[in-house]
């Protein structure tokens, strides 16, 4: 323990006598560090950290599958037989996602929710923290009319009163009778304020093919998901039997809840933990070279310690010691850089980032922190100690150590680290410019609409209030003249499908081109909006007519089809005039009159599907959309106090632009190129320094022979060349390393580019030849400085 201490005081000591090396080396530390710690922290809260549910391990979520491989939904029918017949979960429940106006107190509000089984909440193994959970009679008709509300919607709308158990709360014009407080981490696996009982007992809970249950199920102790799904298959198999016209090739793939809540994010995740673990490793070799630099100086002082006794482990411990010292100091000062750059994290991160809300600092970031603070400073720090310790005693001690062999085998050690600090800088910058050059590649997708100056507000018209399609097309009509005629307002549309958020689709068949195997009909998205939607949104129209008021205000019997359709289905046809027979669960007899452009449907990256619009503004859930001549949110209060003078207790919620829904589409992008292309820069900064170091270094070793050569004629452009060799050659080793890496490597972005190979040759040149270009220049000043040599001077120099 003396020792140990000993050790500490003197390398302490050691490292304030140069407090310019102690100053670098612990920032670079600290940065690097701090860099890993905020990255580990968004990985510790999303990948790591337990789901906060009872034994989370048993949970599966549960597809929907039909042929096609795609995932889906599941119908109640086909739910209540998989949880009647399965013998491999001990809790099958579902969910279907819903949303509530919220009336009664304060201003109206349309609050996040779900109708759920009666199970749901036992299924999870998440218990109320006042009140009860509901009871299975609760899934009856007549007997569901509770609620279960989160602890958050408790705060915020009821002022946490303690009372609230039995107290009665107005959703969409009814009343429900407040039985339970939930967790606020129940929000898992969807965002949710609300939950009411499923009622299976209403008509579209009798139809098989309408598919919008999200079933979750616990397994049984000691089932894997692998023994469950082929209990399911088995369940699957037997309903294809029995009802072929609805269920021939369906079935369920179970996905364990954890990888369904963050299985799309892990990818990203690794990444950028990878590059910043790299901008760490490139600090540690700059680091390593600087203590290299610092044993050549120092040569001197251990010769003499070895002289008097002291062993070769004794003199690594020591310098060991040193390494440790700065690299503690570098995780402390770099835990207060996590701070900062977690909260930065936070603020970066997208939205449909899961469990964005636990990202922070526990005790395994901490831990986390600890151990690789100490990783570090033996990483940096070994090889300088054993170089260090391999001294030369007789040349040492006669002050031969410039030109002795212990010299050059420091050299050839910078050297090599200098082509991994290259190889390493190359790779990540490689891996940058693929992200940034994808990035770029999704901003200029041709979208299919004009998004600038439009704004979004959704409307959910209660069922208890608007009951007959009248009272919904007469509340639409009010607002869409209302709001055409303030001003700043152009026009006005709506839509139940909004571009680039996804929707339903549905069955159809072409009249005269029935599908060869009748239980497998084609699907198409089903937007139904109103007749001033396509051009509102300046979607154009390719071929045909747009709706007229009248149509959209009387049952459908007109449709245009978009471009996809027309080549899927009418490839050597006029689509015009053509008819189909859409299933809106009765068959819907329509003439098409247009062909629209493609749009993005669901996302950027997301390739084109079949479309067709319906006339409608019958139906009580749409989007209304306004393209105004300036500053679309700037409308927000104007249009919002529009829906409440029609209606005072209709609520409006998810008020957004086109603009801010297009940025959101391609936010996981941004993100990753933002933040892969910061490490990226700092990479390319501490490879310059690195190299500058040691060719710096180089010429101070070689004053001596610089001073002979220009004593014996060499000219200055001579000794230019001569320098810049050195360092050409080490970047070319460097780079035909790096390339082979990144190559072997960059196919793991694979799934995380866009229009962009993972071997890209522009990007693999570009970046070869900015960082020969940066090592040129950080040779190029330490070769000048070598010209400008005095030859007497440097035949003098020791």
């Amino acid at each position: 323990m003396n020792t140990l201490l000993q050790d500490l005081r003197y390398g302490a000591r050691m490292l304030i006598k140069k407090p310019g090396f102690t100053l670098i080396a612990v920032f670079t530390l600290a940065l690097g560090i701090g860099a890993n710690t905020a990255i580990f922290s968004v990985v510790n809260a999303v990948l790591l950290r337990p789901l906060p549910y009872e034994e989370p391990s048993r949970l599966v979520w549960v597809w929907g599958r039909f042929s096609q491989g795609n995932q889906a939904s599941v119908s109640p029918p086909d739910f209540l037989d998989y949880r009647a017949q399965n013998r491999a979960f001990e809790e099958f429940a579902a969910m279907r996602f819903y949303s509530f106006n919220l009336t009664g107190t304060a201003e109206p509000e349309r609050v996040g929710g779900a109708q759920i089984t009666t199970n749901f909440f036992k299924a999870l193994g998440v218990k109320p923290t006042q009140g009860r959970d509901f009871s299975p009679e609760e899934e009856q008709a007549g007997r569901g009319q509770v609620a279960i509300i989160s602890h958050g919607l408790w705060q915020r709308r009821f002022g946490a009163d303690a009372a609230i158990v039995g107290k009665t709360l107005l959703l969409d014009g009814q009343s429900y009778e407040v039985i339970g407080v939930v967790p606020d981490d129940t929000l898992l696996p969807q965002a949710a304020e609300v939950w009411t009982p499923l009622n299976f007992d209403l008509p579209e809970m009798k139809v098989r093919r309408f598919h919008f249950l999200r079933p979750i199920a616990r397994l049984r102790s000691g089932v894997s998901v692998q023994q469950a799904q082929a209990d399911v298959d088995t369940v699957a198999a037997g309903l294809e039997q029995i009802y072929p016209n609805s269920n021939t090739t369906w079935g369920l793939r179970l996905v364990g809840l954890r990888e369904f809540l963050v299985g799309d994010a892990r990818p990203a995740l690794y990444v950028l933990l990878g590059a910043v673990a790299l901008v760490l490793l490139i600090g540690c070799v700059n680091i390593a070279n600087l203590l290299l630099a610092r044993a050549a100086a120092r040569q001197k002082e251990i010769s003499l310690r070895l002289a008097v006794g002291a062993t070769r482990l004794r003199l690594i411990r020591q310098l060991l010691t040193e390494s440790l010292l700065l690299s503690a100091a570098g995780g402390i000062i770099g835990l207060f850089f996590a701070l900062w750059g977690t909260d930065l994290l936070v603020a970066m991160t997208p939205g449909s980032l899961p469990r964005a809300a636990e990202i922070g600092i526990d005790s395994r970031v901490l831990v986390f922190t600890f151990a690789l603070s100490l990783l570090t400073g033996i990483v940096f720090g070994l090889v300088p100690a054993l170089q260090a310790s391999k001294v030369d005693l007789h040349e040492s001690l006669k002050g031969a150590g410039k030109g002795s062999a212990s010299g050059a085998r420091h050299n050839r050690t910078r050297s090599l680290l200098v082509v991994s600090e290259f190889a390493l800088a190359l790779l990540l910058l490689i891996g940058a410019g693929l992200l940034v050059k994808s990035f770029r590649q999704l901003q200029a997708v041709d979208v299919g609409f004009d998004p600038w100056h439009v704004l979004t507000m959704r409307i959910v018209l209660p069922d208890s209030k608007y009951a007959e399609p009248e009272q919904i097309r007469s509340f639409f009509d009010e607002v869409l003249q209302r709001t055409a005629s303030l001003p700043g307002v152009e026009s006005v549309g709506t839509t139940t499908q909004l571009p680039l958020q996804g929707g339903g689709d549905t069955y159809f068949t072409i009249d005269g081109h029935p599908p060869d195997d009748p239980n497998q009909k084609p699907l198409a998205f089903n937007p139904q909006v109103s007749h001033d939607y396509l051009k509102t949104m300046g979607i154009p129209l390719i071929k045909g007519r747009h709706f007229t008021q009248q149509e959209a205000e009387a049952d459908a019997t007109t449709v245009i089809i978009n471009e996809t359709f027309a080549q899927t289905y009418f490839a050597d046809e006029e689509p015009i005039g053509k008819r189909l027979t859409i299933d809106m669960g009765k068959p819907l007899h329509c003439e098409i009159i247009g062909v629209a452009r493609d749009i993005k449907l669901f996302s950027l990256a997301s390739q084109n599907f079949s479309a067709m619009y319906l006339p409608s503004i019958r139906t009580g859930f749409s989007n209304l959309v306004v393209r105004t001549a300036g500053e679309p949110l700037a409308m927000t209060a104007a249009i919002r106090n529009v829906v409440q003078s029609v209606d005072k207790n209709q609520p409006v919620a998810n008020i957004r632009s086109m603009e801010q829904i297009l940025a959101s589409s391609a936010e996981q992008s941004r993100f990753r190129a933002v933040l892969i292309g910061i490490f990226a820069v700092v990479a390319l900064i501490l490879a310059g320094v690195g190299i500058y170091g040691v060719m710096a270094y180089l010429v101070t070793q070689q004053t001596h022979e610089i001073g002979i050569r220009m004593a014996l004629g060499a000219q200055r452009k001579d000794v230019l060349k001569l320098i810049l060799r050195q360092g050409i050659r080490l970047t070319v080793v460097g780079v035909i390393i790096g390339l082979a890496s990144a190559f072997a490597l960059t196919r793991f972005l694979s799934d995380l580019l866009f229009k962009v190979s993972a071997t890209d040759p522009a990007t693999f040149t570009a970046v070869a030849l900015l960082l020969t270009l940066v090592a040129l220049l950080a040779c190029w000043i330490p070769a000048r400085r070598a010209t400008r040599v005095d030859p007497m001077v440097a035949l003098r120099y020791e």
